[in-house]
């Protein structure tokens, strides 16, 4: 690994961010596509039947996955707090353990961030701890007593983990979400049919819009893209300046955190093509830009050697 500078750049695209060139395309449509009526349907019955089941299924969806973040927030910190406990009853326990169990805590959190919507990742890791316990020093009876301690939290630290995987890979009902977008597009067709006048016009505009945010943040939320999922990050730091190591971020959640000035992170960059992730210091300086970039070009290099092996082969 070698050390070189870095600066934070970027936006964070969310799925909600398509609401602005969606409201444009709206006002287009408005503007420039001629009315369309057909006489033989009460438009306005069937707006108002399609309103009140999009709205009801909306407000289940949401009650659901925000009642599933809120219980993730919490595991989280569960979870956290179980972890220093671990550390700091290892550090009784003798040198070695302590270092296996602060080397475990530090690749599970690790693995945990880099795929932060599925747990399961961190299960070789966590089971790994099992192994570690032949590891301990029992030389007294202080140790004795904080091992069976030890193993106690480990117990509750499995349970949480569990839940965490289950909670991270937790999706709305396939059906559940095929009615809100063919209820919502329906919508939107019949605020299109309900065109005619500067009101109408205006709601088919402003409506429409909403309509789609509505969709994109649920989306949002169920991929835990948004803030809940700093939780997570911020849990993730104090585990590592617990156990003494580098903060650790995948490249990708960068713009999501605070840096430091002259402070060393650990930088993680996935490559698809080798199939694997290269974890690289770098120093932050605010005054400098990215030199991520040359770690990439050192990806690329190793892309062409890698590529004109299996060409000579």
């Amino acid at each position: 690994m070698e050390e070189s500078d870095l600066k934070k750049t970027g936006l964070e695209i969310y799925s909600y961010y398509w609401v602005f060139p969606i409201f444009i395309l709206f006002l287009t449509i408005n503007f420039f596509v001629p009315l369309i009526k057909i006489p033989s349907l009460d438009i306005g019955l069937m707006i108002s039947v399609v309103t009140f089941l999009f709205g009801f299924l909306i407000s289940i969806s949401f009650s659901m996955i925000l009642s599933r973040v809120s219980i993730l927030k919490e595991s989280l910190a569960v979870e956290t707090g179980r972890f220093v406990s671990l550390f700091l009853m290892a550090k009784n326990l003798g040198k070695k353990f302590e270092e296996k169990i602060a080397e475990r805590i530090d690749q599970y959190t690790i693995r945990t961030m880099r795929n932060y919507s599925d747990y399961s990742v961190g299960r070789e890791e966590f089971y790994g701890i099992y192994e570690d316990v032949k590891d301990m020093e029992l030389k007294t009876e202080l140790q004795k007593q904080i091992s069976a301690s030890f193993f106690y939290v480990l117990g509750e630290l499995e349970s949480v983990r569990e839940k965490l995987e289950y909670l991270t890979g937790g999706k709305l009902m396939p059906a559940m979400k095929a009615s809100n977008y063919a209820l919502g597009f329906i919508l939107v067709a019949l605020l299109f049919l309900n065109r005619g006048e500067p009101f109408t016009n205006a709601l088919f505009v402003i409506l429409s819009t909403v309509i789609i945010f509505i969709l994109f943040i649920i989306e949002d939320y169920e991929d835990l893209r948004i803030g809940d999922y700093a939780n997570n990050i911020s849990n993730s730091e104090q585990l590592f300046d617990i156990i003494g190591r580098e903060r650790y971020y995948p490249k990708f959640l960068l713009k999501r955190v605070s840096l430091e000035k002259e402070k060393t992170y650990r930088i993680g960059i996935y490559d698809r093509k080798l199939g694997k992730e290269e974890i690289v210091k770098l120093k932050y300086s605010p005054g400098f830009d990215f030199k991520i970039e040359k770690v990439l070009d050192k990806f690329k290099k190793k892309k062409e050697k890698l590529e004109n092996s299996e060409t000579v082969t």
